[in-house]
């Protein structure tokens, strides 16, 4: 990773978007041609649909109300986590993995135990990737999908520590940041792999084809279901405007969880062939203080790294 990395050398651009990859576009079809019109989806149909999701795992939002709760209590995450034995057991093997790395010998045969050899603040970590993958594994999310998201939720939990901005809010927003792409994949499969297409062929963002198709981009569905879910304000807002920041927003999440996204793709952390890097508000950069003549080299090594890791640990 020799010399110094800034937003040139990534392929970063302020305010516009540059495709490195492309693919071939769908073959012409007369199910395609019927797709001329947008579904106009609404609220009350997402909803509706997400009833046919897997159940979101409530030990999330438990721990994201614990964040802000100067009375909350090991025992009260213990609980949490315990309630579910499936996350119990995963959650353990995560840690015992996290243990032998840092060299401690003795077995982790429960959350208690955990939590006094690795830290309560690994432990929540551990506990909200492993409860959202297995969402993501029920929910059949496919591979690139989640590494993008994992991807995505590091570097913001990087960037969060490295700007003092909530790590645990970080990662659970960079997690679910494009939950509204997996309902449009999940009950509109056509029109989904319809809207990747054009965005690959043409000069067009996203948004705009999203739009097109489904009357409604992916933020503003996956703010809806945030929001379905009782997600935490501050959340539902890095998810619904992640792609449009704004400073009337005044909420620094969704400032990060936009550097974060454009900044995952430059770094090509998933290795996609048709990995899109999308133009980076540079007032969101100004917002969570983000100084480009800093030399950032070992904070893209640690993303990088981590990113890697947790792709095979939570796959």
């Amino acid at each position: 990773m020799g010399g110094q990395r800034n937003p040139s050398a990534l392929h970063l651009s302020f305010g516009r978007s540059e495709k490195p990859g492309h693919v071939a576009s769908l073959r012409n079809s007369p199910r395609i041609q019927e797709r001329m019109m947008p579904l106009l989806l609404t609220a009350t149909e997402i909803a509706d649909r997400a009833i046919n999701l897997p159940a979101f795992p409530r030990v999330v939002n438990d721990i994201l109300e614990t964040l802000d709760d100067d009375n909350a209590t090991l025992g009260a995450l213990v609980q949490f986590v315990e309630c579910d034995p499936v996350i119990t057991a995963r959650v353990l093997s995560v840690a015992n993995s996290a243990a032998l790395a840092g060299r401690h010998q003795a077995q982790l045969r429960d959350v208690n135990m955990a939590v006094s050899l690795i830290g309560l603040s690994r432990i929540k970590e551990i506990v909200l990737a492993v409860s959202l993958a297995e969402f993501a594994r029920k929910s059949r999310m496919s591979a690139y999908f989640w590494e993008h998201s994992v991807a995505v939720a590091i570097t913001a939990q990087e960037l969060g520590r490295f700007k003092h901005i909530s790590a645990d809010y970080a990662m659970v927003s960079g997690l679910l940041h494009d939950i509204g792409q997996l309902w449009m994949a999940r009950f509109y499969p056509l029109e989904f792999q319809m809207v990747r297409t054009a965005v690959n062929v043409s000069e067009r963002g996203i948004i705009e084809v999203e739009r097109q198709y489904f009357g409604m981009d992916h933020c503003e569905i996956g703010g809806e279901l945030a929001t379905l879910w009782g997600l935490p304000e501050r959340v539902i807002a890095a998810i619904r405007y992640h792609h449009d920041p704004s400073p009337a927003l005044a909420e620094k999440l969704v400032d990060l969880i936009h550097v974060a996204e454009v900044l995952s793709n430059a770094l090509d952390l998933t290795g996609r062939e048709d990995n899109q890097v999308a133009g980076l508000s540079e007032p969101a950069c100004n917002a969570i203080g983000l100084d480009w003549t800093q030399d950032m080299n070992s904070l893209f090594g640690k993303i990088e790294a981590r990113t890697e890791h947790a792709c095979r640990v939570f796959r």
